[in-house]
């Protein structure tokens, strides 16, 4: 049985007629007739009878068109992931990256990239943490570049690509200023300034905390990174931060000290969903990044 069978019969089962279903198939009432009379051979059984002088299905016709009914959607939507696939190969990636990683570093490995392959158009999605993650999970990004390992580990393939720890970042004058290395308990003294429960900071600080029987103030838990420097600089507060963003041949306004705990990092990490399709040019990508990967890491 072809598909182009099935495709006849589940019209002509439709229309009851064959002029009307050959009209629909665009092919000769004879040519519609002699492919139904090859199907019922094939089965060694009617599928149709007339009454009356009107086309009917007989009982094993009507069984066929539920079995064919489904195998047709089976193949429609065999077809539609195809054609999803094909789509992909098309050179057109979506990149879900967590908030200030295309900041640092990473913009180098994009751009050089795109020089590299400019064939491969990439779109970027900057988001909170927990969003990127999302964004990957549900398959609405090809790859996402996040903070720390997944919030759902079991969707997804998780390369860590590099290692930063968190620090505290403090006004010239703050008492922990003169410190080469804090501690979460030290900081616990004083309002803490950081972004809000989407972002891994967040989540990392207080996990940290949970463990050490820590209680925590915040002066402020937000994404305005405006707002948290102004008030880093009024010392109203330790705000927290990542040595991602520290320039080692370039003085700092506000004095940056990592923390001590080896439980406080923001470690990038490339996330794909298991299940996704890898097309060439997301593989491409995915070479690329992990060439960018520390090597202390591997």
């Amino acid at each position: 049985m072809e598909i182009r069978q099935m495709i006849y019969f589940k019209e002509l089962a439709a229309c009851l007629s064959l002029p009307a279903a050959a009209q629909a198939l665009y092919i000769t009432p004879q040519a519609l007739s002699k492919s139904m009379r090859n199907l019922a051979q094939e089965f060694n059984t009617e599928i149709f009878y007339r009454e009356h002088g009107k086309l009917c299905l007989t009982t094993f016709g009507q069984a066929l068109l539920k079995e064919i009914t489904v195998l047709l959607d089976q193949v429609s939507a065999t077809e539609e992931r195809l054609n999803n696939m094909a789509s992909q190969e098309n050179s057109h990636l979506r990149v879900a990256c967590s908030h200030g990683i295309l900041q640092g570093s990473f913009y180098a490995v994009f751009d050089d990239f795109k020089h590299q392959h400019p064939e491969i158009e990439i779109e970027f999605l900057e988001l909170p943490d927990i969003f990127a993650e999302q964004m990957v999970e549900q398959e609405d990004c090809d790859l996402g570049l996040s903070i720390n390992l997944p919030n759902k580990p079991e969707f997804f393939e998780t390369t860590r690509l590099q290692h930063y720890q968190l620090c505290a970042v403090v006004h010239p004058q703050h008492p922990l200023a003169k410190q080469k290395i804090t501690t979460l308990k030290d900081c616990a003294q004083y309002p803490l300034i950081t972004k809000n429960r989407i972002f891994k900071i967040w989540q990392t600080v207080e996990q940290c905390a949970m463990k050490q029987h820590l209680r925590l103030s915040y002066a402020l838990t937000s994404p305005n990174e405006i707002a948290w420097k102004q008030l880093v600089q009024d010392n109203q507060g330790v705000g927290i931060g990542t040595t991602y963003y520290l320039n080692p041949n370039q003085p700092e306004e506000l004095p940056a000290i990592p923390f001590a705990e080896p439980e406080l990092t923001w470690d990038i990490c490339l996330i794909r969903r298991k299940d996704h399709y890898c097309s060439r040019s997301c593989d491409l990508l995915i070479q690329a990044l992990k060439e960018a990967q520390d090597p202390d890491i591997q």
